[in-house]
């Protein structure tokens, strides 16, 4: 068989880490675009930015690529859609994963597709004292373009809303010139009727969160598996995200054939995705959080352990436009997880582990994978954060049982010795 290329945009460390082994990229070569547009950018190349001409220029240089992959929420996963596109490669087209990238639109597919799992939602102006119509408080409140949940939570009051919604000049400009990509790719594919610096309003959620992964690909939706997603107590903090799930089968199959349902009626192609979701206990109710039109490449390697495929070797072969046979639980392992290292106030790193510390802790558990989301001298504040934490690491591992798997975890905190003061 002749190696393949492929092309991998705004590649970030899960990337470059999952396609340098050679079980996932055996047989390719593997080449980078776009490295320049999540290392930072000035507000005059953001100004000018043409999403377009970067997709024309970067499919002009790569004529000849056999597949593209994407696995950044933004904006790779958007400019490799349309690099494939341009090129007649295999792939997701722009249109569905702009679309479901943005979270009211996705939402008005949601409702149409599965109407029972769908919350009451509104558009919302953040630079408007106007109140959504439809909605009274309490409402969760979130951009309709945003990450690691900035800006986002359940809002009671009009005072609340208002401190939420509370930009300096400085944030707005910059907003504007962070999103200004993505609103030019909403200006072609829809109709413009929310941008991109909106918020959304939408009727509260609550019961057990998880995540629905997998891949559809000739138009047929194959169902990974389900992770659960679990918080530190007391708080909306993710502590940890563990597979397979623990939920009942029958709420798995039902959430199965819900997320199939969606998919198939999204436009979304060959491609991998993710969808969160809500499983209320008491009263049996499933809800979409979000869809994410690609893979969610920190549970890579946790598929891997339990059911013995990478998901990165998945999108390589469904970029490639070769077919895929999904065959679980022949993996090594019975539980994976990716736990969160985080604290609950700001703090200075005066330390961090050494490669000694990282060769020592895979020799004893083979196959970990640890990103350390930090660097000496940094306060933890300086990095993108969720509401209320502070992450400085991130550790996957695998085990034969829940029991084992935490008590490995526990040894791999006492191995990573982080030093941080309060800040």
């Amino acid at each position: 068989m002749s190696r393949k290329r492929v092309l991998v945009v705004c590649a970030g460390a899960w990337d470059k880490d999952a396609l340098s082994r050679p079980a996932v990229a055996a047989g390719h070569d593997v080449v980078f675009a776009g490295h320049e547009l999540i290392s930072g950018v000035s507000a005059w190349r953001a100004l000018t930015f043409d999403v377009f001409a970067w997709v024309r220029r970067t499919a002009a240089g790569h004529r000849g690529i056999d597949g593209v992959i994407g696995t950044g929420d933004y904006p790779g996963c958007m400019l490799a859609a349309g690099v494939a596109e341009e090129l007649g490669l295999p792939g997701p087209r722009t249109r569905p994963v702009v679309v479901l990238s943005h979270k009211h639109y996705s939402r008005e597919v949601q409702r149409a597709a599965v109407p029972e799992a769908t919350p009451c939602f509104e558009p919302v102006d953040p630079f408007s004292d106007a109140e959504p119509e439809s909605l009274r408080y309490p409402y969760f409140l979130k951009p309709v373009k945003g990450t690691m949940s900035i800006r986002a939570r359940l809002v009671a009051s009009r005072e609340e809303r208002r401190r939420l919604l509370r930009f300096a000049l400085r944030e707005r400009v910059q907003k504007t010139l962070l999103l200004r990509p993505f609103q030019q790719l909403l200006d072609r594919h829809t109709d413009g009727r929310v941008p991109a610096h909106y918020f959304i309003a939408e009727s509260p959620l609550s019961g057990e969160q998880v995540t629905v992964d997998g891949f559809v690909q000739d138009g047929a939706v194959t169902i990974m598996g389900v992770v659960d997603s679990l918080f530190y107590p007391g708080t909306q903090s993710f502590e940890r995200f563990q597979y397979p799930s623990r939920l009942p089968q029958e709420v798995q199959a039902r959430m199965g054939a819900l997320v199939r349902t969606l998919v198939a009626k999204s436009g979304l192609d060959q491609s991998c995705f993710n969808v969160e979701l809500f499983y209320e206990p008491k009263t049996g109710a499933v809800q979409v959080i979000e869809v994410n039109p690609r893979m969610s490449y920190q549970f890579g390697d946790l598929y891997e352990r339990v059911d013995g495929v990478h998901t990165y070797e998945l999108q390589m072969r469904i970029a490639l436009g070769q077919p895929v046979r999904w065959e679980p639980r022949r993996g090594r392992d019975r539980v994976a997880a990716s736990f969160v290292m985080r604290r609950f106030s700001d703090a200075r790193v005066r330390a961090v582990p050494g490669p000694e510390a990282l060769v020592d802790l895979c020799a004893r558990y083979p196959g970990t994978t640890v990103k350390i989301l930090c660097a000496e001298g940094d306060r933890l504040s300086d990095h993108d954060q969720d509401v209320g934490s502070f992450r400085y690491a991130i550790v996957n591992m695998g085990a034969q049982s829940e029991e084992e798997l935490h008590a490995g975890y526990a040894e791999a905190r006492r191995m990573l010795r982080f030093e941080l003061e309060p800040a």
